[in-house]
């Protein structure tokens, strides 16, 4: 069996992390004090491992990746993007991605129509090697991003919580925001920093954090939710909407942290989650939605989901609409109506029709 140039490169490239992994942790190459995605000149590291050293790494192509180590994984010293998939070679050997793999067979690259059997010559199956989790839409770390977007965003395509803050990379993305405390402006839920001991957690608010995270009926325990240096991250056990969901939470159920009601259904998320009854500032009934100066006590409008099955059951997609139960989804039973509306219904003694003949069918229900 005859070995192609494309699987003498890709033996190449493995045998080569072997060694890669054992360089890099002695010279540091591939370290960066900027961030993610950054790469150092290797200018001190003796590459071609002579005992030379010029002062600088040749990188002609400027992909982060020296010359020396170009011609050990198979890849172009004069092209940043061997494989054409619109990330630089240096990035992907970074992140253990295959730089000579565009995550497509050739004949899903190549236009088929100019595809013809006449002449043709017989390649085998296993040419091309083509992994789809090492092309730009791969996502081998099975955060919700694709490698391209990370790539963008400065995060490891390898791991689904970069910042190692507890909470997921795309989920930080949709939420990032700057906020101002004591004249100093820090963004919040930055993928690439959990702002751990940030100045939001005072004295105060540590304290009652402390007694909220206390590791009863599913609570996380707080010593538990700290990284080896004691400190805790503002982007995980904050409350930023003050709804009463923890950030980290919100990650957990897919909701929004800096809104109350995440799915526009006239319920708040902490609402929608409860197992038991709660007090609304909103009316139900014929008045639904308009706020009140006095609370009322109603059942939660999934009370009865909760107690049966737990927290789980808001991890679950009940009309398969792609979203989770109840405080993400603004129609959990996927009938057209928001949640909120069929819980202003749902109560006998406040249906318009409460006076007359009321129908069982006529009252309205979130989950059915």
């Amino acid at each position: 069996m005859s070995v192609s140039h494309n699987q003498m490169a890709y033996a190449a490239i493995i045998s080569t992390l072997i060694f890669g992994s054992l360089f890099v942790g002695a010279t540091g190459f591939f370290q960066t004090s900027d961030g993610l995605g950054d790469f150092d000149s290797a200018a001190e590291d003796d590459l071609i491992g002579d005992g030379s050293n010029s002062g600088e790494a040749k990188d002609t192509d400027m992909d982060g990746l020296p010359d020396a180590l170009e011609a050990q994984f198979g890849t172009d010293p004069l092209d940043e993007d061997t494989d054409k998939d619109g990330m630089s070679d240096g990035w992907e050997v970074e992140h253990g991605l295959n730089p000579l793999d565009p995550g497509e067979s050739e004949d899903e690259i190549t236009d088929p129509s100019a595809a013809t059997s006449d002449g043709a010559e017989e390649q085998e199956e296993t040419d091309a090697w083509p992994n789809p989790d090492d092309g730009p839409n791969g996502d081998p770390d099975r955060d919700g991003l694709i490698n391209s977007v990370e790539q963008d965003l400065g995060t490891d395509p390898r791991r689904a919580d970069t910042d190692n803050d507890g909470l997921n990379d795309r989920w930080e993305s949709i939420y990032t925001h700057t906020v101002e405390v004591a004249g100093t402006n820090f963004t919040m839920f930055n993928p690439l920093s959990g702002n751990w001991g940030c100045l939001l957690l005072d004295s105060a608010m540590e304290e009652a954090l402390e007694d909220s995270f206390d590791g009863e009926d599913g609570r996380a325990n707080w010593d538990e939710l700290a990284n080896p240096n004691g400190e805790h991250s503002c982007d995980m056990v904050l409350d930023s909407d003050n709804d009463g969901l923890a950030n980290l939470e919100e990650e957990r159920y897919g909701t929004n942290p800096t809104a109350r009601d995440s799915d526009g259904d006239l319920l708040d998320d902490i609402i929608e989650i409860s197992n038991t009854t709660v007090q609304l500032m909103v009316a139900t009934g014929q008045n639904c939605g308009e706020d009140l100066l006095d609370p009322i006590t109603r059942t939660a409008p999934f009370a009865e989901d909760a107690l049966e099955n737990g927290l789980a059951w808001f991890l679950e997609d009940m009309d398969n609409d792609g979203f989770f139960n109840g405080p993400s989804d603004w129609d959990t039973d996927g009938d057209g109506m928001p949640d909120g509306f069929e819980f202003c219904y749902s109560n006998v003694a406040e249906h318009p029709l409460s006076g007359g003949a009321l129908a069982p069918q006529q009252l309205l229900n979130p989950n059915e």
